[in-house]
């Protein structure tokens, strides 16, 4: 096989643009908040239905013959003071006093609109009532009184006190469509309702899906990545009960173990004309996604096709190491000598090498937790110290801090032949892995790889397996217990 991926760019997309992926994926990933907004919306929907009173609108048609000769502009003016003297007190109160409902104006008005058909002589009168009569006589009441009303108004008829006013040329005014109350449009509407709400909560239940896909979308498949990436994923590790408390179990052939063997085979197989990846920085985009545990299995790995690897624990934070016991301990509750105490030091790194319970696989511990401990890895002893293992070993493995936590790997990643970037299926983030290629490529540190820990992920995750973060130096001491392996 050849070594394809070692000079492969890896170029992060932009998951803000990504908006019909990140739909769909909303749609596929949280379709039961779809669900449950669909059923809350239409069950409100019944309940906003059954404590509403129902309400019938019924409608009157009127039609008004133009007066001999209004222009086009006095035509709309009048029709425009009809409308309004449909809903106005004056004809109100004649609507009621011939129908003899015990209402008040404000009521009626509140209840009546009005309106002209653009371009027509139709004038429409509605109201809205409790009940399907109230709301029909009160629209051909309405309706009935108009003429009148305007006739007296524009005094083509005698007021009850002006016999002797002379009439002028009326304008005529027609009822044409009297409301009916069997016609009268409204009461309990449960299937609009409900039909309104559903399609509000999906609405919501949408929007939210969408928004907590965008603040917190989420590595998931291998190809689902390998697109974000531009690249190729160089293997997808499975979930498996020994990577939370450290080595596989090679023998037992499981899923686990052959994901590392091909991630052993991508590695050691070299293509002549490419550069070669031996001396390898393991960091990842944030904390928690396991790099650790794909470091050790990896130089375990390795170690079992007879090549000579070194492991060096660097992934060292100060203070906060010495109190959880990040680094590690003896037998006898002591720290033993490593990392640290060689770049403080003088002497040479190979006083610091330790035998692993693997013949092939040699330790450098973390060592003693110290301030500034970024500084440090920094330095050109430790650089040094890096080339005369190189030059030691078949392979190189630098277990370091998350790129979110220190920038160690960028510094060591220019020292050796590449970085190798570990991914957490629904734990890392697509924007936290894009920001972390991205500033290595800023610093011009080859990315070796990327590979997703935890896929294919296990329906029910393990909450010790979140929460822990494994020390490199226990589980590879000479004192551990020995894990027999075989390829």
């Amino acid at each position: 096989m050849t070594n394809n991926f070692a000079d492969t760019a890896y170029r992060p997309g932009t998951v803000g643009n990504e908006w019909l992926r990140s739909a769909v994926a909303a749609i596929r990933n949280r379709w039961m908040v779809l669900l449950a907004g669909a059923l809350v919306g239409g069950f409100l929907g019944v309940i906003l239905t059954s404590v509403q009173s129902p309400s019938y609108e019924s409608s009157a048609m009127i039609y008004q013959t133009p007066h001999f000769g209004d222009t086009d502009g006095t035509s709309r003016q009048r029709t425009e003071a009809y409308t309004k003297l449909l809903s106005s007190d004056l004809l109100i109160e004649t609507a009621l006093g011939n129908t003899g409902l015990e209402m008040s104006t404000s009521d009626v008005r509140k209840m009546t609109t009005a309106s002209a058909t653009v371009g027509s002589a139709i004038l429409t009168v509605t109201v809205r009532a409790d009940d399907a009569d109230t709301s029909a006589e009160l629209a051909n009441a309405l309706a009935q009184a108009l003429p009148g009303t305007v006739a007296a108004l524009d005094g083509t008829i005698p007021a009850p006190d002006e016999s002797d006013v002379a009439i002028a040329d009326p304008v005529r005014l027609a009822v044409i469509s009297p409301a009916v109350a069997g016609d009268a449009e409204g009461g309990p509407m449960y299937v609009r309702n409900i039909a309104l709400g559903v399609i509000a909560g999906l609405l919501v239940g949408l929007l939210y899906a969408y928004l907590r896909t965008q603040v917190s979308r989420k590595v998931q498949g291998a190809a689902a990545l390998g697109k974000f990436l531009s690249g190729p994923v160089l293997t997808g590790i499975p979930a498996d009960k020994a990577l939370e408390t450290g080595v596989v179990d090679f023998p037992r052939d499981s899923p686990a173990a052959e994901a590392f063997r091909r991630l052993r085979t991508l590695i050691a197989d070299h293509e002549p004309g490419r550069a070669e990846c031996r001396t390898i920085i393991v960091s990842s985009a944030v904390g928690g996604d396991g790099k650790t545990a794909v470091a050790v299995n990896l130089a375990v790995a390795l170690a079992e096709i007879g090549n000579d690897v070194i492991f060096v624990d660097a992934a060292v934070s100060g203070d906060a190491n010495a109190r959880s016991g990040r680094h590690g301990v003896d037998k006898e509750g002591r720290t033993p000598a490593g990392l640290t105490d060689y770049l403080l030091g003088d002497g040479e790194i190979d006083q610091y090498i330790s035998a692993s319970w693997h013949p092939k696989l040699s330790l450098i511990p973390g060592g003693h937790a110290v301030a500034g401990q970024s500084e440090l890895l920094g330095s050109s002893r430790m650089r040094t110290g890096l080339a005369e293992l190189a030059a030691r070993a078949n392979y190189v493995i630098v277990d370091t801090a998350a790129l979110a936590d220190r920038s160690d790997a960028l510094v060591l990643g220019r020292w050796a032949d590449g970085v190798l970037l570990v991914a957490r299926s629904d734990h890392t983030r697509y924007a936290e892995l894009g920001a972390a290629i991205e500033r290595l490529s800023l610093a011009d540190v080859r990315i070796c790889g990327v590979v997703l820990n935890d896929f294919p992920r296990p329906l029910v995750r393990s909450a010790r397996k979140l929460r822990s973060r494994l020390s490199a130096t226990p589980l590879l001491a000479r004192e551990a217990s020995s894990v027999r392996t075989h390829v």
